[in-house]
């Protein structure tokens, strides 16, 4: 008998994260990043500083050499001066010195020249303002301007410059070497990618492979070992879980082996019932089941037959199955009626069990002598009586189910049987074999079955219920334990 419970299935993966090697990399690159940006910051602060000093530096000599020639030119008039300033400032081309501006202070004068068009008080303060601060630099024009001046109390010679065109410069060959540490970059990305994929991922993914064959019952299965510690000690502790896995898993088939064996012995010996016409077939859906089947032959001609199903399968089903059957075989000598059998069982049953295990079965009393069959059924699966001439006679529940309540009782039904009939009981594991697609064999295709094939001998109906099963589930895993008997009158 088959249970319902709530199942909870878990994802073999976690959509949306990233591998470790990803990881790795992301982490790699991020640091390699974070360090190029902060060389290549320092960098442009240090190239544009020393690109500043080397034009400031130009500058100032161009000053020193337009101060002695205003020197020389000074007794010649101011006229003489200015084309000469003129003439100094244009031979600079605005490609390659954008900006450039000359300017003289002769006393309280200043002369700037006039080939760019810059001349103006504003650009003049700006010049001599430069001249006072440290890093020789002054806003005029919205643009900075560097400053190299030379002079002495009577004449003072500035030059200037935008240093718009330095920092363009410096940024450019800052783009430049950018680029090429970003070909560095990824050639020593390939590399570490290579190396993370041959020290870690790879090790990792035989790692997963592992577990994975662990997971799926392969119980003994050794990972191999690593160059690298802490994987070798991950690869040490998973072959230790395995071994350990594979001893327990040992320990238990054995038991439960004995068990099966135990079970297999608590059934009614096929040759003992040969004579009684009777053929049975226990088809457990673990190593053992909940399914109960014995039969006490009273004489030649009578004879009573138990059969149960307890909740669930496996273990727990079969300590209950065996008290059934325990149960069956105390309680038939002291209660002719299959009612007063079921009564007494069903008292006892309730106060072994826990709260929670419930049980169908189906006492039944044949007496070929008499032509009669008498069942009491707690809730059991249907049974069947298909007469000679091919009608079906359905044997019904007659109760409800045992271990629900101590002084539950059942009636009891008769049927008339005759020679050449067939008497077929079953658990409701073979009526609810599960299709692929969820559906259930259910009682018609039985019941035709039975109807078609009810003439037959017993193995072969038994045989061909058990293909239909087979047929019906398919691929899947048998799902409960199922049990036929056939009683040919």
């Amino acid at each position: 008998m088959t249970t319902i419970g709530t199942k909870t299935e878990s994802a073999h993966r976690v959509r949306g994260r990233i591998g470790i090697r990803s990881a790795l990399l992301l982490a790699v690159d991020a640091v390699m990043l974070l360090g190029l940006a902060i060389l290549l910051g320092i960098d442009y602060q240090w190239e544009l500083g020393a690109r500043l000093r080397e034009k400031q530096v130009a500058m100032t000599e161009e000053a020193a050499l337009v101060l002695v020639t205003v020197q020389m030119l000074q007794n010649q008039g101011k006229e003489a001066i200015q084309s000469y300033v003129d003439q100094a400032c244009a031979q600079m081309q605005e490609g390659v010195s954008p900006g450039h501006h000359i300017a003289v202070r002769i006393g309280g004068s200043v002369i700037q020249a006039r080939t760019h068009h810059r001349a103006s008080p504003a650009f003049a303060h700006a010049m001599q303002l430069a001249d006072l601060t440290a890093d020789h630099t002054a806003e005029v024009q919205g643009d900075t301007i560097l400053v190299g001046s030379r002079g002495n109390d009577s004449v003072h010679a500035y030059v200037s410059e935008f240093s718009s065109n330095i920092r363009k410069a410096v940024r450019w060959q800052l783009l430049s070497r950018a680029g090429g540490l970003a070909v560095v970059g990824l050639a020593v990305t390939a590399i570490v990618n290579l190396v993370i994929v041959r020290l870690v991922t790879h090790p990792i993914d035989r790692l997963v492979r592992t577990v994975r064959q662990i997971g799926h019952g392969r119980f003994g299965v050794i990972p191999q070992g690593f160059s690298i510690a802490e994987l070798d000690f991950l690869s040490e502790e998973i072959g230790q879980m395995s071994r350990s896995l594979a001893e327990t898993d040992l320990y238990r088939k054995r038991q439960m082996d004995k068990a099966s064996r135990i079970q297999q012995r608590l059934l009614p010996a096929p040759d003992h019932l040969k004579s009684t016409g009777i053929h049975f077939v226990h088809q457990p859906a673990d190593e053992v089941g909940g399914d109960f089947f014995d039969v006490k032959v009273v004489d030649e001609q009578r004879l009573v037959m138990g059969i149960g199903d307890v909740t669930g399968h496996g273990v727990p089903a079969a300590m209950s199955a065996g008290m059934l059957k325990m149960l069956f075989q105390e309680t038939c000598d002291g209660f002719s009626t299959p009612a007063g059998v079921l009564k007494e069982i069903n008292r006892r049953f309730h106060s072994i069990t826990l709260d929670e295990d419930f049980a169908t079965i189906l006492i039944a009393v044949i007496d070929r002598s008499e032509g009669q069959l008498r069942y009491a059924s707690a809730g059991h699966e249907y049974g069947y009586v298909v007469h000679a001439g091919g009608t079906l006679v359905k044997l019904a529940s007659t109760g409800t189910l045992l271990g629900i309540a101590p002084d539950t009782e059942c009636g009891v039904v008769e049927v008339a049987i005759e020679a050449g009939d067939t008497i077929v009981f079953l658990t409701d594991g073979l009526v609810e074999t599960i299709a692929p697609d969820g559906s259930i064999l259910g009682r018609r295709v039985i019941q035709q079955v039975l109807i078609e094939s009810g003439h037959r001998p017993s193995h072969d109906i038994a045989s061909e219920l058990l293909r239909i099963a087979r047929s019906h589930r398919g691929d899947s895993a048998q799902c409960d334990d199922i049990t036929v008997t056939i009683i040919k009158v």
